[in-house]
């Protein structure tokens, strides 16, 4: 007897017979993954978590796809010297993501989307998702908010260069529309690099090279080069600018989903 499902986009809110009968149907399945770090003095170290499963929640409704229990750990590695820093390891990362996978294949899901809101969780991610199609058959597709906001946000900023950074913008804004209830303003510092030992910092794990435009890699914990955990200009933080974020990366997500679900649709 068929079963009419309740109207929640929520996986994790469905019962076990009617998960199975939603895998029956074929939808796509968006899986947060976020992280737990520092994201400067003004603004939450769980900051990529909720924001991952921010932009689910809003892309399942908007696109009638069905959102996974959110995995709300990640990989930071560059962040250790951060109090409040928890964070996997790369294998541990790529192996949960890798079964969880798995398990949603296992229970009829054949289409997942991957709503993944950290840059360390990318390696790790990319590798599960890459063995998935080995050993399952099943394309995963991927999604980035944050690097989706960089790339898409440019035009807003009189010096993206100068604005753009860890804590800033456009995370802040973004931040400040979608959960302003829990970015601490007061807190708020100018970001900036320097190391005491005598590079020129210029990101996470890059420095000047004199006489050359191209950067060297060095493998420093961002502690060592940034005492707030910040770069870029926190001032410019605006809920309006954050507006702008989610109706740019939404609508990029969504043309994405439209795509993903175009091609591995059931012929």
């Amino acid at each position: 007897m068929t079963m009419a499902l309740p109207a929640t986009h929520r996986l994790g809110e469905l019962s076990w017979t009617q998960v199975k009968e939603l895998a029956e149907q074929d939808p796509i399945i968006l899986l947060p993954i976020g992280a737990v770090e520092q994201h400067g003095p003004h603004l939450p170290i769980h900051e990529d978590s909720i924001v991952a499963e921010w932009v689910a929640d809003k892309l399942a409704k908007q696109n009638g796809c069905y959102v996974a229990p959110a995995l709300n750990y990640g990989h930071s590695g560059t962040f250790r010297g951060y109090s409040g820093n928890l964070s996997l390891s790369q294998a541990t990362l790529r192996n949960v993501t890798y079964e969880i996978i798995e398990a949603l294949v296992q229970s009829g899901f054949r289409r997942v989307i991957i709503i993944d809101n950290n840059g360390g969780n990318v390696g790790p991610v990319t590798g599960a998702g890459l063995d998935a199609r080995r050993d399952f058959g099943v394309l995963i597709g991927h999604l980035y908010p944050w690097q989706l906001g960089y790339a898409l946000m440019r035009d807003v900023y009189d010096d993206p260069a100068r604005a753009y950074g860890h804590g800033a913008e456009p995370e802040h804004s973004a931040m400040l529309a979608m959960f302003p209830e829990q970015v601490q303003g007061d807190l708020a510092v100018a970001g900036g690099l320097e190391s005491p030992s005598g590079w020129t910092p210029t990101s996470y794990t890059e420095a000047a090279i004199p006489g050359y435009d191209v950067r060297g890699t060095v493998f420093w914990d961002f502690s060592e080069v940034s005492s707030t955990g910040c770069t870029g200009d926190v001032s410019l933080g605006s809920a309006k600018t954050g507006e702008i974020w989610i109706e740019r990366v939404i609508g990029f997500c969504s043309a994405y989903i439209r795509e993903y679900d175009r091609n591995t649709s059931a012929q």
